[in-house]
């Protein structure tokens, strides 16, 4: 059966990387990194959030054709709890294309997170812009982004929560790996 993974997690705790090497081991995996669509919407400089919403209808229609013909979706998209809607329509979407719908949050404490997010190397001109909103001495961003996603796991009791605080990428992955063999022979 089909799996949807959503990786959920703050930014910069490696999400894109561990879904992109998910998708390279496992053959018709679709690595569905909605900050990569966002960045074709034209006007995202502009308007970001509103080129992701764009982006995430784009993402959910994806997401289920790849789902109906029998192939794993792996998201890597922070959802807190202000995205309750419309991101919670990416479940939806498995259930409706007959999938599983796996989520698993990746967490890292505090002190490790704002180092990782100053030694980040943006990819493209969308983390570009991400790093220099999240990096602004005069925001709260990141702490209000800690607290709303907290708030969410809070209420997603079934969520796989894995720690990648002191690890590398390597053992992050193997991690990962373990944590969907274990909610596999769950389901079934």
């Amino acid at each position: 059966m089909a799996r949807l993974i959503h990786l959920n997690g703050l930014s910069r705790v490696g999400k894109s990387t561990l879904a992109r090497r998910y998708a390279d081991e496992h053959p018709g995996t679709l690595a569905l990194d909605l900050d990569v669509l966002t960045g074709l919407i034209g006007g995202w400089q502009e308007n970001f959030f509103g080129a992701l919403e764009i982006a995430r209808g784009h993402g959910r229609d994806m997401a289920a054709r790849h789902l109906r013909d029998g192939h794993d979706v792996i998201l890597p998209q922070l959802v807190t709890v202000h995205d309750r809607d419309p991101d919670p329509a990416f479940e939806a979407v498995a259930v409706a294309a007959g999938a599983t719908y796996v989520e698993v949050a990746l967490l890292v404490d505090d002190h490790e997170h704002l180092q990782r997010l100053r030694g980040k190397r943006p990819a493209n001109a969308v983390e570009a812009q991400l790093q220099t909103m999240l990096e602004d001495p005069d925001s709260d961003l990141v702490d209000r982004i800690r607290g709303h996603f907290v708030e969410y796991l809070a209420e997603r009791p079934h969520a796989t929560r894995l720690d990648t605080t002191g690890i590398k990428v390597d053992e992050s992955y193997t991690r990962l790996l373990n944590a969907l063999d274990v909610t596999q022979q769950r389901t079934l």
